[in-house]
Parts: C-alpha cells; sequence; structure tokens
C-alpha cells in the first residue's frame, strides 16, 4: 500500500503521467560585492540543486541519496579562480568561500551541482578593492573610505590576510572578518609567519623580531644517513608519520624507521618494484608495486611485521595520498593513465569512474588536501615521437563527477617538460615540480614558474605555505623556497639522484633517493 501511495505523488494531477523533475538553476550570489585581498564567504542560491534519490521498494536497505558532493569556481577574461569549503545545505543553497586574492573586476559564477551539470551565472560577482570603494560589512556595519567617511566600528584593528590572528600595517577604524586587534605581522600573505610563531631554521623570520634563526640554528645543517647506502637500495618514495619517523620504499626494499634506534628492513613479503608509500598517524603504511605488470598494495604493520593484505589492483599505482576524515584514513591512488581508486587501510581497492585521460596523457604524481580535492601531475604527448620538444606540462584537477579537468598554465603556455611532484596547500595553492628545474606554483588560483637556476630536474616537493617549500633534485641537491629565493641547503657528496622528500615539519625533513642516499635536516 505505501508503494502505491508513494508512487501516487509522483503523478501530476489531472495528467495521469509522471511529473518531469525540475532542472536545476542557479539563480543568485550573496553578497555580490566581494574585497579582493580579504575574500570571503558567498551564499550561491538557486533551485532543484537535490543530489539524484534512487529508491527501490523491492529492497529497501538498497535505496539511498548519492553523497551531495558540489564544486564551485569563479571565470572571467582574466583566467580562473577556485572557491573553496564548498557545502551543499538544501535545494536552494550552496555555500562557498573565496580565500585568495582574486583579481579587481566582475566574474562568472560556476556551480557543478551534485548530479554533475555545471550552472553558470555570468557576471554574478563583483571583486572590488574595500579600500578604495564602499564595502558592506559582515556585521551589518557600513565603512567609506577616505576623510570624513561614515564608520560604525568601535575600535581600530589591523588587516589580517592571512588569517593568522595577527594584522600588518597601520590600524584603521574596519572590524569584521579579516581585522584583527592585534597587529606586528611581518609577512601578512605567510601564515605562518607572526609575532606568535616557533622560530625555526628555515632562513626567515617566523617570529617577526627582526632576526633570522636566531639561536635555533647553531648546528642546524642537513645530514647524510649512510646505514642505508647500497646499490641495490634505490629507492623512489618516502613518508613520514611523526617526527624522526617514516617509510621507505624503492625496487623490493621497504624500511621503516621509528625512532632514533635507526631503520629495519620490512621487505618480506611486500609487493614488487615498488612505487609508492604513505604513512597514517598511527606507523601504519600502505605501499604499492607491481609483479608482472600486474599492480599490488599492501599494508605494513608498525611493529615492523611483514606486509599483510596484499591485494591486487587492475593496473599498478603510481602514486598514493591518505586523510584522516572523521578518525577513519581514507586513501585515494592513481595509475599512470589516471584512474582513480580509493579505500580504506587493509579493504580493496574501489577503482571510481572510468578515467577520462586520453593515450597521450601520462600521471607521476597525485596529492591534495581532502578526498574530494586531489591534483595529478604529469605530461601530454602532443606530437608523435617521444622528443622533449612534444612534451606539454600538465595538471589536472579532479571533479565531482569523478573525471579529470586540465588545469589552464597560461603563464607558462608553450613550455615544454614533464612535472614529476605536486603539493597541494588548499584547492587555490599548491606547488608542481618536474625535469629541467620545473616549479610551478598556483597562488591566487594562477599557475605561475618559479624561476629555480638550475636546470637539474626537480623530483619532489614538501610545501608548508606558498612562501615556503622545499625541493629534492637529480643532482643530488635539496633546496629551499623562502618567500622570494632558493638555497641549497643539503647536498650529498656523490650528487646521487633524490626521488622524494617528506617530513611533517620544517624542522623534520627527509629526502631519499638512489643506491640507498638519505639526507636529514635539519638538525
Amino acid at each position: 500500500m505505501r508503494r502505491v501511495l508513494f508512487l501516487l505523488l509522483l503523478i501530476a494531477p489531472g495528467l495521469g503521467c509522471l511529473q518531469t523533475a525540475p532542472e536545476p538553476a542557479l539563480l543568485e550570489v550573496r553578497p555580490a560585492l566581494i574585497d579582493s585581498q580579504l575574500g570571503g564567504a558567498v551564499s550561491l542560491l538557486g533551485s532543484a540543486l537535490v543530489p539524484q534519490v534512487r529508491l527501490d521498494f523491492d529492497k529497501p536497505a538498497n535505496s539511498n541519496l548519492s553523497e551531495p558532493v558540489v564544486s564551485a569556481f569563479l571565470t572571467n577574461d582574466a583566467g580562473r579562480v577556485e572557491l573553496v569549503d564548498v557545502s551543499w545545505l538544501n535545494d536552494t543553497e550552496v555555500v562557498a568561500v573565496l580565500t585568495n586574492p582574486a583579481q579587481l573586476g566582475t566574474w562568472d559564477v560556476h556551480l557543478i551541482e551534485p548530479r554533475g551539470r555545471e550552472l553558470v551565472l555570468p557576471a554574478a560577482l563583483q571583486v572590488v578593492d574595500c579600500a578604495e570603494v564602499d564595502c558592506p560589512l559582515p556585521d551589518g556595519g557600513f565603512v567609506t573610505p577616505g576623510d570624513g567617511g561614515v564608520v560604525t566600528c568601535g575600535s581600530m584593528n589591523f588587516r589580517d590576510r592571512d588569517l593568522d590572528g595577527f594584522g600588518a600595517g597601520n590600524a584603521t577604524n574596519r572590524c569584521g572578518p579579516g581585522y584583527v586587534s592585534v597587529g606586528g605581522d611581518c609577512d601578512d600573505r605567510d601564515r605562518l609567519s607572526n609575532p606568535g610563531a616557533l622560530e625555526v631554521c628555515n632562513g626567515l623570520d617566523d617570529n617577526c623580531n627582526g632576526a633570522i634563526d636566531e639561536g635555533q640554528c647553531s648546528d642546524a645543517g642537513w645530514s647524510a644517513f649512510t646505514g642505508l647506502q647500497a646499490a641495490t637500495n634505490d629507492f623512489v618514495s618516502a613518508s613520514s608519520y611523526a617526527p624522526g619517523a617514516l617509510w621507505v620504499v624503492g625496487g623490493p626494499r621497504v624500511f621503516l624507521r621509528r625512532d632514533e634506534t635507526g631503520f629495519i628492513d620490512v621487505s618480506s613479503s611486500c609487493p614488487g618494484n615498488l612505487a609508492a608509500v604513505w604513512a597514517e598517524p598511527s606507523g601504519a603504511a600502505e605501499v604499492a608495486g607491481a609483479d608482472g605488470g600486474v599492480g599490488q598494495l599492501a599494508t605494513g604493520g608498525f611493529t615492523g611485521v611483514a606486509c599483510t593484505s596484499e591485494r591486487v589492483v587492475a593496473a599498478p599505482l603510481v602514486a598514493m595520498t591518505g586523510f584522516v576524515v572523521s578518525g577513519v584514513v581514507q586513501y585515494a591512488g592513481v595509475t599512470a593513465k589516471g584512474q582513480l581508486y580509493r579505500w580504506a587501510r587493509g579493504t580493496e581497492p574501489m577503482a571510481m569512474t572510468t578515467t577520462n585521460l586520453t593515450s597521450r596523457d601520462t600521471v607521476y604524481d597525485l596529492h591534495g588536501v581532502t578526498p574530494e580535492q586531489l591534483y595529478a601531475v604529469g605530461v601530454t604527448q602532443m606530437g608523435a615521437g617521444g622528443g622533449q620538444g612534444n612534451r606539454r606540462l600538465a595538471v589536472w584537477a579532479l571533479q565531482a563527477d569523478g573525471s579529470w579537468r586540465a588545469e589552464s598554465l597560461t603563464e607558462v603556455d608553450g613550455t615544454t617538460g614533464t612535472l614529476r611532484g605536486v603539493w597541494v596547500l588548499s584547492s587555490s595553492e599548491a606547488f608542481a615540480v618536474g625535469d629541467d628545474g620545473m616549479v610551478l606554483r598556483k597562488s591566487g588560483g594562477v599557475w605561475r614558474r618559479l624561476d629555480t637556476g638550475t636546470t637539474a630536474d626537480v623530483t619532489s616537493v614538501r610545501a608548508f605555505s606558498v612562501g615556503r617549500a622545499y625541493v629534492s633534485q637529480s643532482d643530488g641537491r635539496v633546496r629551499r623556497w623562502a618567500q622570494s629565493t632558493w638555497q641549497t641547503v643539503f647536498r650529498n657528496g656523490a650528487g646521487v639522484r633524490f626521488n622524494d622528500i617528506t617530513g611533517t615539519s620544517e624542522e623534520d625533513l627527509w629526502a631519499v633517493g638512489l643506491d640507498g642516499v638519505i639526507g636529514r635536516g635539519p638538525r
């Protein structure tokens, strides 16, 4: 009886046929005015934004409401800017945040709604400089800039662009989100630099006292770890999970370091031809490799026992990363052709939707800030033959429907080469590195090249903010990007290639490479 009643609800009165589901639409953006430097939250208002509902009356347990995943971004002639923290609230509202500076002007708003359709609202959001024009404040007040302006704030505050709780410049009679009562921030573009920060050995003034690395770095040099140096130990991937603790893999070898007692060999029962490892905060890890061309995945135990839970993947994974979501670790891995897999530790990997990359595309690395916000990097072959001149840098962003979207690289348009590593800070901030000294930085939603001054291949990157990152290179160097300059912080004696860099902080970094070469620093 309940089934009959429900079906009647779907029949349009007087028509005798099933009612057509309304098409989704994006109708309005609030507020329509947003500060270019501060950014802020916006609401995307529309209709019929609900995800697909699947009902199975014969087997009610099979009924489900598909995951309401949405994504949103802005576009105009200047390019594309991602919105972050995009959340589906109900069938009429999605909320999102513009976190980074965006070019002044009028922007189209795009929403990929839960069913994968792209909704566009042209010229819906205007990005302005609130120091030059009137801006409504989220607290209900209103500020008119200039002498004699109308001010509703009851205190003097500092502009806090990086939202670290400390402002910069002179105090003004402004209030609301992005304004704080404490000043003294020496770099208001880097949330890791402020008067309350810990000074670390990185060539920067972290605590804004006017001195660099004071009293902290008398013995801050990097050092080589020689215990594993051997021609049989060609390391390709490493993953830290605690200060001084990490997993290292390459070929058939797997090593675990839990403390200062050193590395232990846990290679037994692990896959061969290992390509990737990711360590959980608990100390367990997943390792990925191949045997005879067949992809394999295995769990390594914290206690140093051999690999367990060995599983087969349809194609070998070239990279993987993990996330702790509500206390549960979720993994994502990718094949060379962009097939994405997801799984939890020890469970069977599940292939997501079939990859939309072509035979011309090859993926080398994967990283993200959430399971839904992933970037892959690699190369697109533009013509016949494998020559360097036919290779184009490629960055792909994961979409709500599980497909990959090629990122715009107009700032480096026409540049040849291959990207080998990526580190994502947010949906609009990231680093990508590759052959011939290539380093790209995404800031404000735009990818730009950083001049490294080297032709050595950059093999991997570990970033902590858009102004501080560390890379490993094929000439055996570890180099640091500190706001605007590059500095070599370590070079192994023989110039042996480093393949990967990992670390839990700027005070706990490791680089691994061929012949078992490992560098550690600073210490």
